[in-house]
């Protein structure tokens, strides 16, 4: 009776002395891991299987508040990230993969109001960006080609109307260019050539009529 007791009495003092932070006898982090911040707050805390983190992992600003929330896959490959303001509400969302950004990135105002998503691979801008206006709405669409602005920009007014819209070929504006007014009309339209002004460009009235014409090749 008195062996089983003292079996009994070991059993939670066990649980108070489990390793943090254990690298096994190949040098690999094994287990719980945690680090903490020269003022003892805790940095991070998650878990390693064979030196990969495993699961999911929470990092904190100094002041003690959650800053990110990272849940790995893919053997630590991969991980989906949550990145937070203080305040708690959401800054960032989006997958790492490799360490690099990857697939779709959504950002946040500290109010919550999406301010713009970005398409990435292995880190580069690759697919669709949009921008928007504090108040929501959408305010740029650009396209990317592995870290290239590469294929049509659109600006939009508050209210949805088409601002400009032109063509970007690997980084450079070149092809037709058209300006519009909150009222859908046209303010003047022209073309670009390696990046700059080339040819006619005409500018209108917002009653549709031509007020300015100038020649850039002259």
């Amino acid at each position: 009776m008195n062996k089983v007791f003292l079996f009994l009495l070991f059993i939670p003092f066990l649980g108070f002395t489990q390793t943090v932070n254990k690298v096994d006898l190949n040098g690999l982090k094994q287990g719980v891991w945690k680090k903490t911040f020269d003022n003892g707050n805790l940095r991070y805390k998650g878990q390693f299987k064979n030196n990969n983190p495993e699961g999911i992992f929470m990092y904190y600003y100094d002041s003690g508040e959650l800053q990110a929330e990272k849940e790995f896959f893919h053997s630590g490959e991969a991980a989906a990230t949550h990145i937070f303001y203080k305040n708690g509400n959401l800054k960032a969302a989006g997958l790492y993969v490799n360490e690099l950004k990857d697939s779709t990135w959504h950002y946040f105002s500290v109010d919550s109001v999406l301010m713009m998503s970005e398409q990435y691979q292995k880190g580069k801008l690759n697919g669709v960006t949009k921008t928007y206006y504090y108040t929501g709405e959408l305010y740029e669409i650009k396209n990317w080609t592995q870290g290239v602005e590469n294929g049509s920009w659109i600006q939009y007014f508050i209210k949805g109307r088409t601002k400009m819209e032109t063509l970007i070929n690997q980084g450079v504006r070149e092809g037709k260019v058209i300006h519009y007014f909150p009222s859908g009309k046209v303010y003047c339209n022209g073309s670009y050539f390696a990046d700059d002004r080339s040819g006619i460009w005409e500018y209108f009235t917002e009653e549709g009529v031509s007020d300015t014409i100038i020649n850039y090749n002259e």
